[in-house]
């Protein structure tokens, strides 16, 4: 058994640096030693302990380098920050090169035939510059999607002050309630707008819950990742908002931190209780508006009668706060898997994705208003599903709809009758 000395060069290093440096008793021969014949091999054995003396001169060696490093990190700082500054001013219009990388609007943006193309962070982040760490100056792989307390660690970690973009901390305060103020009215307008409302082209919103851009005149949706759901966020380092994919809940907290009151759309569920109903509506309770269950309000989704293979998103998909269209979707996997090929009970299971469509989802007591649950606006993706709704519990307001994360609205919305028909205000009825 013989010790043998191992060191590894550091990116971004001179190559006379090393990390990773150890010692250990009879470790895999290096790709050069499995060449040699055993007899070199014996040779090399008597060798191996002088390389532990030559590499700690090495090391020794290589002080000046961290030195040398540590001259170009603070204005690798000040690069970044200056790069975020400039990305405040950028819109999609803006003028860019082909191939130019930058962050608009806290997202990821590329240039493409002199227009920037943006691509949305996932929940919780947005596109920011970072400073490099091994090597001077900024590059197109220092913009990237990041927390922004993260980023402004990492930037302070430089010695560059200011947070982002080199504004002192304090000035925050300046723009936090307006940001969260602004974010608000955003998730507000994003309520009225559908797949075909119109657009321009570049424009980004949230439909349905979905990530919207509007490409030729017409907005393209991208479902967000299972829980999430498409929301205006504010920005907490600088002024603005983002659009990103994120959790109700998180989403109403970030808002609430700026001090804006109202959750997401700034109505409170105290002013959104006012919310009239069609007098049609007042004599339609427990009526067939829609397809209603019996079980009553206080009953929930975690019953012997949810159908088989529902699975956890399929129970998720079926709570009061979650996506209109979550139940849907899954119900379209359901039907996907059936039609897999192997299957052999193929009717059946489609039988039952079916029966899980329908199913009511959970209704909330909201301050004293228990609301229908909103209905799904997007076709689904298999004709199985065409003309199939959740039901509603019995006992529901039937002339008042929502939920905690999209306020209660009235009988009258797109969302309160399901996917292909029209609400009549003066019926109480969707045709």
């Amino acid at each position: 058994m013989q010790w043998r000395c191992h060191g590894s060069p550091e990116p971004g290093r001179s190559h006379l640096s090393f990390t990773n440096f150890f010692c250990a008793r009879s470790p895999p021969l290096p790709f050069f030693l499995r060449r040699l014949t055993p007899y070199s091999r014996r040779e090399m054995h008597f060798t191996s302990i002088a390389i532990l003396p030559f590499t700690l001169a090495v090391l020794a060696a290589a002080g000046p380098i961290v030195d040398k490093r540590a001259s170009f990190t603070k204005q690798n700082g000040l690069d970044a920050q200056q790069l975020n500054t400039k990305f405040e001013s950028l819109s999609l219009s803006s003028s860019c090169t082909p191939g130019e990388n930058a962050c608009v609007s806290g997202a990821f943006a590329q240039c493409a035939n002199g227009k920037f193309v943006s691509f949305p962070c996932s929940g919780g982040l947005t596109c920011v510059a970072l400073p490099l760490v091994n090597s001077p100056g900024t590059s197109a792989f220092s913009i990237t999607c990041d927390t922004e307390q993260d980023a402004a660690n990492r930037i302070a970690q430089t010695g560059a002050s200011g947070g982002l973009t080199g504004r002192s901390i304090e000035s925050r305060s300046s723009f936090l309630l307006q940001n969260g103020q602004d974010a608000q009215k955003l998730n507000a307008k994003f309520e009225t707008l559908s797949a075909t409302s119109s657009c321009t082209s570049g424009d980004q919103a949230c439909i349905n819950g979905q990530f919207a851009q509007c490409a030729n005149g017409n907005f393209v949706l991208t479902p967000c990742s299972a829980g999430l759901k498409c929301v205006a966020l504010p920005l907490v380092l600088k002024p603005g908002t983002s659009i990103a994919c994120d959790t109700p809940a998180d989403a109403s907290a970030r808002i609430s931190s700026t001090g804006a009151q109202g959750g997401l759309n700034g109505r409170s569920f105290l002013e959104t209780r006012a919310a009239n109903a069609p007098a049609a509506c007042a004599s339609k309770k427990r009526s067939d508006i829609t397809e209603r269950s019996n079980a009553p309000v206080v009953k929930r989704i975690a019953q012997t009668d949810l159908p088989a293979l529902a699975g956890i998103n399929g129970i998720n998909a079926l709570l009061a706060n979650a996506d209109p269209c979550a139940q849907q979707v899954n119900a379209d996997a359901m039907i996907d898997f059936a039609k897999s090929n192997g299957i052999t009970n193929k009717s059946a299971l489609i039988a039952n994705a079916i029966a899980y469509a329908k199913h009511p989802r959970n209704a909330l007591n909201i301050n004293g208003v228990v609301p229908s649950t909103p209905f799904c606006q997007n076709a689904p993706k298999n004709a199985e599903l065409n003309g199939i709704a959740h039901a509603q519990l019995a006992g529901v307001n039937p002339g008042l709809f929502g939920s905690p994360a999209l306020g209660i609205f009235a009988f009258g919305d797109p969302r309160s009758c399901p996917f292909g028909k029209k609400p009549d205000v003066n019926t109480c009825e969707c045709n």
